[in-house]
C-alpha cells in the first residue's frame, strides 16, 4: 500500500469489527479513492473515500438497505463497531462495502442485456416508497425536467450565436454549427412531446410514492457474480425521479456503442424491462420526450465549450461530436418505429 495513505487507512479500518491483513490501493482521484482490504478471516472488503457529507452518506446507506430488503442485489454497507455507516478520518469520509467479484455484462450479449434491463426494473420497483432517515434526499431531479430542457436549449442557442459571430472558428465550431439548427429543432420537439404527455400526473404520483433512479446504471457499474446473478453498485448519485431517466440513459449508451439506433434492439430492451416493472403507453410517451432530446449532442458540445474535458485534443472532441451526431440522427426514425409498435411492449406480443 502507498505509504501516503497507510496511516489514514489503518486508522479508518481500526473502527471496524475485523482485523486487517492486507490493504491494496485500487484507484485514487483526489477526492475519491478505493482500496481492497483483506481481513484475517480471508474476506475482501472494499473501502472508499467519498466526497460526500454525513447526511448524503446516511441516505445512501439507508437506500442500499431499502433496496436490498426489496430484492436488489447490491453490496451492503459495512457498519463500524459503533454501528455507523462511515468513518470520518483526517478530514475525509470513508465507507466500507462488501466485495462482489465477477465480470461486467456486455451490451452485445442479448441475454446479458435483458438481464440488465430486468435488473434496472427491479431496482426501480424496489425503491418505490423509500423515505429517507432525516426526511431529506441528496438529489431530487423530478421537478427539474422542463427547466433542464429549457436551460440546455438556451445554452445550445447561445453557443450557436457566439460561434457564428466569431472570427476564430475552428473545425469543432464548423461541425457544431452545421448541425445546431437541426438539433435545436429536436430540442423543441422534445419539449412539445413532454408538454402533451402525462408527465405532470406521473411526476405528482412519484412525488408522493418516491422512486429512485441510479443515474449511472450501466455495464461499468454492474457485475455478474459467481452465482450468475446481476449486482449493481456505485450508489453515489441516487435521485428521486421517473424511471425513464435511467431507461433513456442506458438506451443512449447501448445505441452509442453501436453508432446507430436499432429499433428492434430498443424494443427488445423495453420488453425485458416491462416484464418486471410495467409502464403504460402514456408513460412511454414521457420516455419518447426524453429520448427525443439531443442529450448526446448537447453533452459533447458542453464538454468542449465548457472545457469539461480540457485534456482532450481538438481532434478527439471533433471525432466524438461526429459520433454523437450520427447516433442522434439515427434515432428519429428508430424511435418513431418503437412508438408505433409500443403495443408489443405493453402487451408482450411479437
Amino acid at each position: 500500500m502507498d505509504s501516503v495513505f497507510s496511516d489514514t487507512v489503518s486508522k479508518v479500518t481500526a473502527h471496524y469489527p475485523f482485523r486487517t491483513k492486507q490493504i491494496h490501493l485500487l484507484s485514487y482521484k483526489g477526492k475519491k479513492a478505493v482500496w481492497s482490504v483483506r481481513t484475517d478471516a480471508g474476506e475482501e472488503i472494499i473501502l472508499k473515500k467519498v466526497p460526500f457529507d454525513e447526511k448524503h452518506i446516511r441516505f445512501m446507506a439507508h437506500a442500499i438497505d431499502h433496496l436490498r430488503a426489496n430484492g436488489v442485489r447490491t453490496p451492503a454497507v459495512i457498519r463500524t463497531s459503533a454501528g455507523e455507516p462511515f468513518v470520518l478520518e483526517d478530514g475525509a469520509n470513508f465507507v466500507a462495502f462488501e466485495s462482489v467479484r465477477g465480470d461486467s455484462p456486455e451490451y452485445e450479449n442479448r441475454q446479458q442485456l435483458a438481464m440488465m434491463m430486468r435488473g434496472m426494473a427491479t431496482f426501480h420497483a424496489a425503491s418505490r416508497g423509500i423515505e429517507p432517515p432525516e426526511g431529506w434526499f441528496p438529489s431530487y431531479l423530478l421537478s427539474e425536467w422542463e427547466s433542464a430542457f429549457r436551460q440546455r436549449t438556451e445554452r445550445l442557442e447561445a453557443w450557436a450565436r457566439e460561434r457564428s459571430a466569431a472570427n476564430n472558428r475552428n473545425v469543432f465550431d464548423d461541425v457544431f454549427l452545421a448541425h445546431a439548427d437541426e438539433f435545436l429543432e429536436q430540442c423543441r420537439a422534445a419539449m412539445e412531446t413532454l408538454n402533451r404527455s402525462c408527465f405532470d400526473e406521473w411526476a405528482a404520483e412519484t412525488h408522493r410514492v418516491k422512486t429512485l433512479c441510479h443515474q449511472d446504471y450501466a455495464a461499468g457499474n454492474l457485475v455478474i457474480g459467481a452465482d450468475g446473478q446481476l449486482y449493481v453498485y456505485d450508489m453515489d448519485s441516487l435521485t428521486v425521479d421517473l424511471p425513464v431517466r435511467d431507461i433513456r440513459k442506458i438506451l443512449n449508451k447501448v445505441m452509442k456503442s453501436r453508432t446507430a439506433w436499432d429499433a428492434e434492439l430498443a424494443l427488445f430492451m423495453l420488453k425485458a424491462y416491462q416484464e418486471v416493472n410495467p409502464l403504460t403507453e402514456a408513460q412511454y410517451e414521457v420516455l419518447l420526450a426524453d429520448v427525443q432530446y439531443p442529450h448526446l449532442f448537447y453533452g459533447q458540445a458542453s464538454k468542449y465549450y465548457e472545457r469539461r474535458e480540457a485534456k482532450w485534443t481538438l481532434h478527439k472532441h471533433v471525432s466524438r461530436l461526429k459520433e454523437m451526431i450520427a447516433t442522434e440522427r439515427s434515432k428519429v426514425a428508430a424511435m418513431r418505429e418503437v412508438m408505433s409498435r409500443i403495443g408489443e411492449v405493453i402487451g408482450g406480443g411479437s
